[in-house]
């Protein structure tokens, strides 16, 4: 069967192979399936499967080495790796063109039409179906060389609505010039960038410009003259006497009347006003410089961008007033207004404790809808602060409107609701603007009040007053700088209300962190004497110092407190608690309490909504809707009040981080401040437990299980045990999530007891935004003191609690980054109990493509890595993303060595009980090869001595050789014909350093079951001393070669009938050529079948990416899909491949003996060319006598021919006898070690299908278990 790559096909089809000679020279670059099957030429549109089928294409992607050594080496291992490992090396391709390869990438040369790159994936040895078949070194490409690769991408089979075909149809007409892309310019900066011929006729005008402002204001920054008025004035001038014309003047200045210019009750100063002046001229005459630039270059401005003329009048302001901001016009603001803002900041540090609930924000949704908007709030607060690093009044006012959609943005992601997809996010914008005016006001209050942004004055003047091309008094601006006005105005003026909350809140949470129950029960429980009237004598309530308000000194200001705090003693008996202080209505319409009650309904809720920034300018386009906020704010009634401090408010209070006093005490590890505030029901009953969490969705239980605290945590695990409704609530409870998705049970490894008491309930295959479930958490936790005990109890509840009563399926339990709980156990015991008892794939790899076994060798945990030995399914030859195995990624030599050892215990010993292997093979930097042998000899007390050396190829090959000219009858396998790995020396092939180690180890083998080498001191030798002398050793063999050939002539007697030893022969080799043919087919068939199995799986790779496409197809039918493909995934240790190598060794053995068995054949021919020049030299001799003439003359010369023929008869002789006793010796030979051959060939042979069978069926038991998880995962 041919195979599914078309380059491979093709080329084993053609002739080129014929060409390729030797093989072991050559070097295949083929592209991968995927690229010829989903590519195409674009040049010619031809798909590559049908361009790899030309000669062209297949020569050009075939690179010639000449002997062997790649370009620029001297020798065949290729020279020093770190020396030519980042050099180029230009390869000749067998059509005559030339490739460049460098680092992990070939690179097209000369010859080719167009020059392109692909990239060195992973090599490989392929051998094609044909007899005799040569491997062939191939490495793998990312793309063709030859054309221009194109991609084809799946078009998925999809019906379109008409309104998407109708969307599609003005893409198909043909693209105009407003079509063309042109440059995004964001600022004027930019602008001046882009166009240099423009920046460099304004640079001189514009910095003339930026001087003579400068110059008008050289002076230091003059002190405001006025001071501003005290905080008792302020209030008695807006609260007594001036409350009605206050409000009026207020509500007339951020009405959206029919005027289009508002009168805001900020006044501008001088100071101000004459920089406004100058500002405003100088962007004027910077506008003017612009507009007289070349009228070519204002052309090609507007020709290669969007920008139109208002746009740049409005960088161009924003540039100027940038250059002006820092040094001029932003400090002296600051200056103006400086005590204004002081006296602000002072107010706002007093109200930093305040909670959202007092500050008159409408909530809905209870404690949830409580925590979004504290989200909300949070984000707004983040988003504000960038006001304290703007450069310009328009970066601001961008900020202030960000700011203001941030706070009443809708949620995007509603997974259930109605309107929402199916992945959870909205159908809808994510930001609505429909909330009434309060509420506005009142989330900018509070966003105002915890950013802490200092200048919120001189910040509003600038940008009241220092913008002149877009409206600020109109439209959204209008609209949200009339806001944030408001709100500066109120906490300047008519803020007490907050700041006695803001006390009260910090006054409990001090005494709920220092547990001080005593203070506690004077807040939330107070004792006082009652009354007739319902009413509480009392004076007023004494704050610490250090929340005392040290402007509340005046006598107002002392009533108003008192005042405040006796209303709140008025509403006790009543059991409700109504607003403290005045509400926001005297300054912006908050509601307040009616009095008397209207005889008319309340008004209809009018809402505001405010739309999107536009590019255009903003009075423009706004409709009523955006003008009508006074119209809002005079109709809407609020429901909550500001500055709200009742016990029922202040109790349910919390912090920034959105902590209720419960979490404060929790977090505190105050077991008597949660005990008593977990016993008043009225004001913490179970559902507000169960519901309290703070911004970070942390809930109590979560926030306890985190601490040291044992007790504290049973408390509380306690109370909601003993006063939750049901199960299914409590169930429901430690599902909850915080934000980064992790439940109470993610935490158990803080406090692990507690899985003896709800261990049954918890969601343990529940995983947090990472991927990790509760579970991997506790596997994570190495370090702790009852790991072990932890972890067992953890596996056997989340084994009870799996659904289907099975094996624990780790699958159920993989991070985001592919880990699995054998990746990250950190106990061997542990990891035993997952690989006998768990169903897990013992070869999973995560992202970094690293299995257990890596990660055990990579971290040195050698009693993990004996574990893993230990399980038949751990494949020990996968490579990492960088094509290492996990005793290469070992974490240093004496690691590697520990696993070297195992792998030596894992080989099957010999009769004797000692067990030899090449263990591993690894480059060296002098770009040779090196292999570790190591040896282990079993002693009395059941430990074993292990011995190790390392051998290079070459000294494999000196064995060989030195053997067999010490015994040169002997059959010894000789076929170190190995293709070299460095023909890329800056991409070695670890395929052929594989197939070296196991020829070498086969090799070795052999001689260990040798009827004669397996006692040879040579051999033991060579796997015993770690250093040996090559020159020692070859005079050694010569030596005992030459003692040999005397000992045969005098120990053996000479054949002088080879009849017997020619049919003996002939019979053997007859028997030989039938095991071989017999071993070389079916060398053929398992060849073919591995290649069946890598096509396989390529095939359900490019399957999956198909099916990928169909849309209607859910998401976990894909996964099924992957994971059913990933059960197929082939290995260089698959028992295939290593009943491959075991039928290479028998072919290679069998030829061996086939090879000595024809020494006995050319002994009888030189014993037959020994009789033949006897009988010559006899021949002769007697012709001498029969024609010499009988003469005295002749007798010497007759008898100098006669001993000369003599002499070569018996030396012929001679040479007869000795070639016959080294032919018997020979026969004896060749027949012993065939006869222990055999035996060895039938052991050899059984065993090595023993291990295929027991490799099958391992392999596919875990094949099997990986299509089981792929249909429990379409069964979810």
């Amino acid at each position: 069967m041919h195979p599914l790559n078309p380059f491979l096909r093709a080329f084993f089809r053609s002739t080129l192979p014929s060409q390729c000679l030797p093989v072991n020279h050559h070097i295949l670059l083929v592209p991968t399936t995927e690229s010829l099957l989903q590519g195409r030429d674009r040049e010619t549109t031809a798909p590559y499967s049908d361009l790899a089928v030309s000669e062209e294409f297949l020569s050009s992607h075939v690179i010639r080495i000449p002997g062997g050594i790649p370009p620029g080496s001297t020798s065949k291992d290729g020279g020093n790796i770190r020396e030519t490992k980042g050099k180029a090396k230009q390869y000749n391709t067998l059509n005559g063109r030339t490739v460049v390869v460098k680092d992990t990438y070939v690179y097209s040369n000369k010859g080719f039409k167009s020059l392109t790159q692909a990239q060195l994936l992973t090599d490989t040895l392929f051998c094609p179906d044909i007899p005799e078949a040569q491997q062939w070194l191939i490495y793998y490409i990312s793309r063709p060389l030859v054309g221009s690769y194109d991609p084809v991408r799946i078009v998925p089979a999809t019906i379109r609505t008409a309104a998407q075909r109708a969307a599609d149809k003005p893409k198909s007409s043909i693209p105009s010039a407003s079509d063309v892309k042109k440059k995004d310019i964001a600022s004027f900066t930019e602008l001046l960038t882009a166009f240099p011929l423009i920046a460099r006729q304004l640079q001189n005008g514009l910095d003339r410009t930026l001087r003579e402002f400068a110059a008008q204001f050289e002076g230091p920054v003059p002190n405001k003259s006025s001071r501003a008025p005290s905080v008792s004035s302020q209030r008695s001038d807006y609260s007594s006497t001036s409350l009605e014309d206050s409000l009026a003047s207020l509500r007339s200045s951020v009405s959206g009347s029919e005027s289009s210019i508002r009168l805001s009750s900020l006044a501008i100063e001088p100071e101000e006003d004459s920089m406004r002046f100058a500002l405003e001229s100088a962007t004027t005459a910077a506008i003017d410089l612009f507009q007289g630039v070349d009228r070519q270059q204002l052309s090609l401005l507007g020709a290669t961008t969007d920008l139109s003329g208002p746009v740049v009048e409005r960088m161009i302001e924003r540039h100027v007033a940038e250059q002006l901001h820092e040094t001029i016009l932003f400090p002296r603001i600051c200056n103006i207004r400086r005590s204004e803002d002081l006296e602000l900041e002072h107010r706002l540090r007093k109200m930093a404790n305040i909670d959202i609930a007092q500050v008159g924000i409408p909530i809905e949704g209870g404690m949830r809808g409580k925590r979004d908007m504290a989200i909300r709030i949070d984000r707004a607060v983040g988003i504000f602060k960038k006001m304290g690093v703007a450069s310009s009044p328009q970066e601001m006012i961008e900020v202030l409107l960000e700011t203001a959609k941030t706070v009443t943005a809708t949620p995007t992601t509603n997974v259930g609701k109605p309107g929402t997809r199916p992945d959870g996010t909205s159908e809808k914008p994510s930001i609505a603007m429909t909330i009434n005016a309060d509420a506005l006001v009142s989330m900018l209050l509070i966003v105002v009040i915890r950013s802490s942004v200092r200048y919120l004055h001189a910040r509003l003047s600038y940008m009241r007053h220092f913008v002149f091309i877009d409206d600020v008094d109109s439209g959204e601006m209008g609209y949200v700088l009339s806001t944030f006005e408001a709100v500066l105005l109120y906490l300047s003026r008519d803020s007490d209300a907050l700041r006695i909350a803001a006390r009260k809140n910090a006054r409990l949470w001090k005494a709920t962190r220092n547990g001080n129950v005593s203070d506690l029960r004077k807040i939330l429980q107070p004792d006082a004497p009652w009354i007739a009237d319902g009413q509480v004598i009392e004076e007023a309530p004494s704050f610490d110092d250090s929340f005392r308000d040290q402007d509340a000194s005046s006598l107002n200001s002392r009533l108003n407190d008192l005042q405040i705090e006796q209303e709140q003693q008025s509403s006790i008996p009543g059991g409700d608690f109504a607003a403290v202080g005045g509400s926001l209505a005297h300054v912006f319409p908050f509601q307040k309490p009616p009095t008397p009650p209207p005889e008319v309904s309340q008004p209809k809720r009018k809402r505001v909504t405010m739309a999107k920034l536009r590019s255009a300018s903003v009075s423009s386009g706004y409709s009523s809707p955006s003008r009508s906020r006074s119209k809002s704010i005079d109709s809407t009634i609020s429901n909550a009040s500001a500055g709200d401090s009742s016990l029922d408010k202040i109790s349910q209070s919390q912090g920034l981080g959105g902590d209720s006093i419960l979490m404060m005490a929790i977090e505190n590890g105050q077991l008597a401040s949660l005990e008593y505030l977990l016993s008043l029901d009225q004001y913490f009953p179970i559902e507000f437990i169960l519901e309290d969490a703070n911004n970070e969705g942390v809930t109590l239980l979560v926030a306890a299980v985190q601490g040291d605290d044992k007790n504290l945590t049973n408390a509380l695990l306690n109370h909601i045990i003993r006063n939750a409704p049901s199960d299914s609530t409590l169930r429901s409870y430690f599902v909850r999530q915080d934000s980064k998705g992790r439940t109470f049970a993610h935490y158990l490894f803080n406090q692990p007891h507690l899985m003896e008491t709800v261990g049954e309930m918890l969601p343990w295959r529940l995983k947090d935004k990472n991927g990790q479930t509760p579970l991997f958490a506790l596997c994570r936790s190495y370090d702790h003191q009852e790991y072990r005990w932890m972890v067992e109890t953890a596996l056997t509840l989340a084994t009870n609690t799996q659904p289907d009563q099975e094996p624990l399926h780790l699958a159920d339990h993989i991070d985001n980054k592919g880990n699995t709980l054998l990746h990250i156990v950190n106990d061997p015991h542990l990891t035993a109990w997952l690989l006998r008892h768990c169903d897990s794939d013992v070869n999973a790899a995560n992202d970094k493509r690293f299995t257990p076994l890596m990660m055990a060798s990579k971290y040195g945990r050698l009693d993990l890595v004996r574990t893993f030995f230990g399980d038949a399914r751990v494949d020990l030859q996968i490579k990492d993303i960088r094509g290492l195995t996990a005793v290469e990624l070992a974490k240093d030599d004496e690691v590697r060595n520990r696993i070297d050892d195992l792998v030596l215990l894992s080989t099957r010993p010999a009769a004797d009980g000692r067990i030899t292997s090449v263990v591993r093979s690894f480059f060296v930097e002098d770009a040779t090869v090196r292999l570790v042998l190591k040896s282990g000899g079993p002693n009395p007390n059941g430990t074993i001595t292990v011995t190790t050396c390392r051998r290079s190829v070459a000294d494999f090959e000196h064995l060989a050789k030195w053997l067999s000219i010490e015994q040169p009858a002997s059959w010894i396998p000789t076929h170190f014909n190995l293709t070299s790995p460095f023909l890329i020396p800056s991409k070695p092939s670890r395929a052929v350093l594989r197939d070296i180690q196991l020829r070498l180890d086969a090799f070795l083998q052999c001689l260990l079951t040798h009827s004669t080498f397996s006692t040879h001191e040579m051999v033991w030798e060579f796997f015993l001393v770690p250093d040996i002398d090559p020159a020692m050793l070859a005079e050694r063999a010569k030596h005992k070669a030459e003692i040999r050939v005397e000992n045969v002539r005098d120990d053996y007697d000479p054949i002088t009938d080879t009849r017997e030893v020619e049919s003996f022969v002939t019979h053997a080799k007859d028997q030989l050529r039938g095991v071989s043919h017999a071993v070389k087919s079916l060398i053929r068939r398992t060849n073919a079948q591995r290649v069946i199995n890598s096509d396989l799986y390529d095939a359900r790779t490019l399957n999956n990416t198909g099916v990928a496409t169909l849309q209607f197809l859910p998401r976990k039918y894909l996964t099924a899909f992957e994971m059913y493909t990933k059960a197929l995934t082939p290995s260089e240790s698959d028992p295939l491949a290593s009943f491959y190598y075991s039928l290479h060794s028998i072919a290679n053995s069998s030829t061996a003996v086939l090879v000595a068995l024809g020494r006995p054949t050319s002994l009888i021919g030189s014993m037959n060319q020994a009789r033949r020049n006897i009988e010559r030299a006899l021949g002769s001799l007697s012709r001498q006598s029969r024609w010499t003439p009988n003469i005295g003359l002749f007798d010497e010369t007759r008898r100098s021919i006669a001993a000369e023929a003599e002499e070569k008869a018996t030396k012929a002789q001679g040479e007869l006898d000795s070639l016959g006793s080294e032919l018997r010796y020979t026969q004896q030979t060749v027949a012993a070690e065939l006869a222990g051959w055999q035996e060895q060939h039938v052991k050899f042979g059984k065993r090595m299908l023993k291990d295929l069978a027991k490799g099958m069926v391992v392999k596919e038991k875990a094949r099997l278990e990986g299509m089981k998880r792929a249909l429990r995962e379409l069964q979810r």
